[in-house]
């Protein structure tokens, strides 16, 4: 009896952990353009092997996110872009595939490369990085057309040069990566048409940080309580069996 407590208990302890990192990664992502809170999903699963035929552990699989646009603040600034509702910004990785971002804080590299505030070439036809001409001004439409009047010309001669990747998949098949992108586990995103841009304005975090402040104090409470609990279950186990280790 004194195992399956002080098993109850580990397993109540680890979730706990789980969820603390979640509200402490959320928390220190208030300010970060175009985040999506994270939220843990727990599975319980039965445990194999000897012992106990009825033990069960509850492990956190591939953390949720919260898909719900953050507010819109305006800038003013010609290069920031919001996504208004549902929708992402195709970008391309270290790695050199494609992934999936809110962040619309743009900027042009010194090589002409259009690209977020983290560093990630934003993709346009053909699901290839915008690379721009030496322009003297540059405009974002709402469809994600990108205009500008090139260096040499009048400034009155606008060109259409690219349209960056607005897609669209369904919430269901997008992950987190560990580089805070998303990627769409269904296959290459398709360009959708119904993603539309809010220019000189940018997405901010969805996660609110009084509740995500009362949500980390609540389970480190209750972190505290279940670390007492395993201490006491031990203790009064010992001489009884092999005590579990929290690994």
């Amino acid at each position: 009896m004194g195992q399956q407590l002080q098993l109850l208990a580990m397993t109540g302890l680890n979730a706990t952990m789980d969820r603390i990192t979640a509200a402490t990664n959320n928390l220190a992502n208030i300010n970060t353009t175009g985040f999506k809170a994270q939220r843990p999903v727990f599975q319980a699963l039965p445990v194999y092997g000897q012992g106990l035929p009825d033990r069960v552990d509850v492990v956190a699989r591939d953390d949720s996110a919260d898909f719900r646009s953050g507010p819109i603040e305006h800038t003013g600034r010609s290069l920031d872009v919001a996504v208004n509702g549902s929708g992402w910004i195709a970008v391309k990785t270290a790695d050199g595939s494609s992934a999936l971002t809110r962040n619309g804080a743009l900027s042009v590299s010194a090589t002409g490369i259009l690209q977020t505030n983290d560093g990630h070439p934003v993709l346009g036809e053909g699901f290839a990085p915008i690379s721009l001409p030496p322009l003297q001004s540059v405009t974002i439409g709402a469809d994600g057309t990108i205009s500008g009047a090139l260096v040499g010309q009048s400034p009155e001669q606008i060109s259409t040069l690219n349209r960056i990747m607005l897609v669209d998949p369904p919430a269901q098949s997008l992950t987190r990566r560990t580089d805070g992108l998303f990627q769409d586990q269904s296959g290459k995103p398709t360009p959708s048409a119904k993603v539309t841009l809010a220019v000189g304005a940018l997405e901010g975090s969805n996660a609110d940080s009084v509740s995500t402040m009362i949500n980390l104090i609540e389970n480190t409470r209750t972190f505290q309580m279940e670390t007492e609990l395993v201490h006491t279950v031990g203790a009064s186990g010992q001489g009884q069996g092999t005590p579990l280790s929290l690994n």
